[in-house]
C-alpha cells in the first residue's frame, strides 16, 4: 500500500480499514472504536448476517463464508454492487485489515469445522487482500498459541500464525490475549466460571494469565494500527492489559 503521506512534516490522511467478526466479543468494541477514529474514513465490515446500525463511515459487506475466496473476488459483478452499494471499480482501497474472527469446537460442531473458521478464513482474507496490496494484518490469536501444542485449539491458533508470517505484510501484527470478560451474544458457562475464579484469584495470578477485558484487545489493536513496526510484533496479554 503507497503510504498516504508525502514527507515527515505531512499531514496524514484517513485510511481505510476492513473488520472482520465484527459482531464478536473484540470485534464490537474494535468497530466502533474504528468508526470514531480520526484514522480512518471508511470502514468496511465483512459479515456473515446483516449488521444492525448503520453508520456515514461504515460499509457493511455481506457474504457466505463458506464460498468465501470466491466473494472476496466478486467485486466486479453486479452482485457486488448490491451488496455494497459500490461498483469494484469505486471500491476503497483497504490498509488496514483487523480480524478478530474466533470460534470454539464445540460452537463450530468439530475440529474441521473450528479449522474453517480459525485458520482457513483469516487466511484467505489475509492472501486476498495482501494482493490487493493492504500494508497491516491484526489478528487476534490466543495466548498459549503454538502449532506444536498437545491441545488443538492452540494448535490451530498456533498455525495460522505461522501461516500469516509467511505472506509478507509490512505489518503483522498478532495478539495473544488470555481468557477474555465482556458481554457475550452467546452464552460460554465454562468461560464465565474461569473468569469469575480468575478475577478472584488475580492478586495472586501474573499480570501475563489474567483475564483481560475485550475492550482492552480492542484498544491494543487500534493503537498498534495507529504506529506500527515494520515486520511481525507479537503483543502478549500482559502488554494488552496496559491499554
Amino acid at each position: 500500500m503507497i503510504n498516504k503521506t508525502t514527507n515527515a512534516n505531512a499531514i496524514e490522511q484517513p485510511k481505510v480499514a476492513l473488520i472482520v467478526g465484527a459482531s464478536g466479543l473484540i470485534g464490537q468494541h474494535l468497530i466502533t472504536q474504528l468508526l470514531s477514529s480520526s484514522s480512518y474514513s471508511k470502514v468496511i465490515a465483512l459479515v456473515r448476517k446483516p449488521l444492525t446500525f448503520t453508520h456515514p463511515k461504515l460499509i457493511p459487506w455481506q457474504v457466505d463464508f463458506q464460498q468465501l475466496a470466491a466473494e472476496l473476488s466478486a467485486q466486479t459483478t453486479s452482485q457486488f454492487h448490491v451488496k455494497t452499494g459500490l461498483s469494484g471499480n469505486n471500491f476503497p482501497a483497504i490498509d488496514d485489515i483487523f480480524c478478530t474472527l474466533g470460534s470454539t469446537i464445540k460452537k463450530a460442531g468439530s475440529k474441521a469445522a473450528f479449522t474453517e473458521v480459525d485458520y482457513h478464513y483469516p487466511l484467505i482474507i489475509a492472501e486476498h487482500f495482501y494482493r490487493q496490496h493492504s500494508s497491516l494484518f491484526a489478528i487476534v490469536t490466543a495466548m498459549a498459541a503454538n502449532e506444536s501444542s498437545n491441545l488443538f485449539y492452540n494448535q490451530v491458533k498456533g498455525k495460522v500464525e505461522t501461516s500469516l508470517r509467511k505472506i509478507g505484510y509490512q505489518h503483522l501484527g498478532i495478539f495473544r490475549p488470555s481468557m477474555l470478560s465482556g458481554q457475550r451474544d452467546e452464552n460460554r458457562i465454562g468461560e464465565q466460571v474461569g473468569a469469575i475464579l480468575m478475577h478472584a484469584l488475580a492478586f495472586i495470578i501474573p499480570k501475563k494469565y489474567q483475564v483481560i477485558q475485550a475492550e482492552k484487545v480492542a484498544n491494543a489493536m487500534l493503537a498498534y494500527a495507529k504506529n506500527p513496526q515494520a515486520g511481525v510484533s507479537v503483543i502478549q496479554s500482559d502488554q494488552l492489559q496496559n491499554h
